[in-house]
């Protein structure tokens, strides 16, 4: 009898190690008069996704104004969408009560409308999505949307790409036939990144337009695009150590008004190790615990690396007042912070929690070890106009060493990407290099990624809003190297 509850007890953990283990075995038991086999299938019942999509980037923005009459729209989601519910009854444009007409589209993540026809110059028009729109799972939007914008004149402006990861280090333009830069030790697990100046238009980005070389043989991969500026190509498999690889984006990519890039933007880089370590957020805008944190301001986090820009968005970085979760967006710098921005003013003198989860990765697609969560309590509106403190080097200084770097000092926060710095010799060639902003994002920093040219005139120009977007900020100075 005690040899039978044993073995009967036996069966019975191994049963449970079976069910835990998640898997089909077949299990065989010996007695002193006979084996016995017998299988024991386990079902593993899926997670079920029922979250609601969400947005995580619009074109125009809220309230924009001089949008161009020849731009699409661009709406980008938090993950993938049925075609079959974004269409131009789910999407519209309206001017006034009349609806305009257009085509609707989804590539990816990103929905883009365009109108059969230009628009109207210097009016007023609303977007809006309906809770038709669905995700693959059947999860509709939890609400309506809608946004106004107004436009200006015709868009004829070039786009170009601004900066890229791995960096660049030839003089924008790129010369075709010449794009190899002094970029080693890249990480053999990172995705490659080009960030443009304007929006872009989603359907022109893909594997046809973004590639990789090593040498003559292209490196197999997919891309994404954040429905916005930038677009990441993620090889397939780790990239060969200590190899030198060529990244191409073509003329075939354009912006939401139809303009292509002048030529086609080539840079390369050599690869290193893998990377392997852990991303992390290493500052915030406000502090954990800050208060009278202006209710129209944007939260702001920077991390300890650079970080994959498909991974952030309004899914895993949130804001919550109590137990309802604030509407917003999350824009991207580039690099390694990220802006959560609400799509109405925050109330006065409440609690609210900001989070960052563990979906968060580096480009080598390592997650964040745990959730990053912050609370702060909100004051009254910012109403007040930034404006430059400082310059260094200062306007009209001359003398400057060529190795030094360029910096603006503001008088509040600004708004990380928002801002556009650029660095320009007197024949308009543009300068490659790094913006960086301290944890206060007050003083921004530009590094020339190459030397610049003695007894040379440069000019600097700087523009941005504050994170509050209650007034832009602009500032061109000039200096000459010794």
């Amino acid at each position: 009898m005690k040899k039978s509850f044993i073995m009967l007890l036996s069966l019975l953990v191994s049963a449970a190690l079976i069910m835990l283990s998640g898997c089909s075995k077949a299990t065989t038991t010996t007695t002193s008069t006979a084996t016995t086999t017998t299988s024991s299938v386990i079902t593993t019942v899926p997670v079920l996704n029922t979250t609601s999509p969400m947005l995580t980037n619009f074109v125009p923005a809220s309230g924009a104004v001089g949008v161009p009459v020849n731009e699409s729209l661009s709406v980008s989601f938090t993950e993938a969408m049925n075609p079959a519910t974004i269409n131009s009854s789910s999407f519209t444009l309206m001017q006034g009560t009349v609806q305009v007409a257009g085509t609707v589209n989804l590539y990816g993540m990103t929905a883009i409308f365009n109108p059969l026809t230009d628009l109207a110059k210097d009016t007023t028009y609303t977007a809006s999505l309906s809770t038709a729109v669905a995700d693959m799972a059947g999860n509709r939007l939890a609400q309506n949307f809608s946004w106004t914008f107004t436009t200006g004149e015709i868009d004829t402006v070039t786009p170009f790409v601004v900066s890229t990861i791995p960096t660049f280090t030839t003089i924008f333009p790129v010369d075709p036939n010449n794009p190899f830069a002094a970029n080693t030790n890249v990480p053999v697990n990172d995705s490659i990144i080009a960030f443009f100046n304007e929006a872009m238009d989603a359907s022109t980005v893909n594997t046809g337009t973004f590639t990789l070389m090593q040498g003559s043989t292209p490196v197999q991969g997919t891309v994404n695009f954040d429905g916005f500026e930038t677009a990441i190509f993620t090889p397939a498999a780790n990239l060969s150590p200590n190899t030198a690889y060529t990244a191409t984006i073509t003329t075939g990519v354009t912006c939401l008004g139809g303009n292509q890039l002048a030529q086609n933007f080539v840079w390369s880089f050599t690869t290193g190790a893998a990377q392997t370590t852990v991303p992390m957020v290493v500052s915030t805008v406000p502090t954990n615990g800050g208060m009278n944190f202006p209710l129209n301001n944007s939260i702001v986090a920077t991390f300890s690396e650079a970080i994959n820009p498909m991974s952030i968005n309004a899914a895993s970085f949130t804001l919550m007042e109590g137990s309802d979760v604030v509407p917003g967006t999350v824009s991207f710098d580039g690099s390694n912070t990220a802006v959560f921005n609400p799509l109405s003013d925050l109330a006065s003198g409440t609690s609210y929690t900001a989070t960052i989860t563990t979906d968060v990765t580096d480009l080598a697609g390592i997650h964040m070890a745990n959730n990053y969560t912050w609370s702060f309590t909100t004051g009254q509106a910012d109403t007040i106009q930034p404006t430059v403190v400082s310059t260094s080097p200062a306007d009209g200084a001359t003398g400057v060493s060529a190795g030094g770097a360029i910096s603006i000092t503001f008088s509040e926060a600004v708004n990380p990407t928002s801002l556009v710095f650029t660095l320009e010799q007197t024949n308009t060639a543009v300068i490659p290099g790094t913006v960086t902003f301290d944890p206060t994002f007050t003083i921004v920093t530009f590094t020339p990624g190459i030397m610049l040219s003695s007894q040379t005139q440069y000019t600097a120009s700087v523009s941005g809003w504050d994170l509050g977007s209650y007034g832009a900020v602009t500032k061109t100075w000039s200096f000459t190297i010794q």
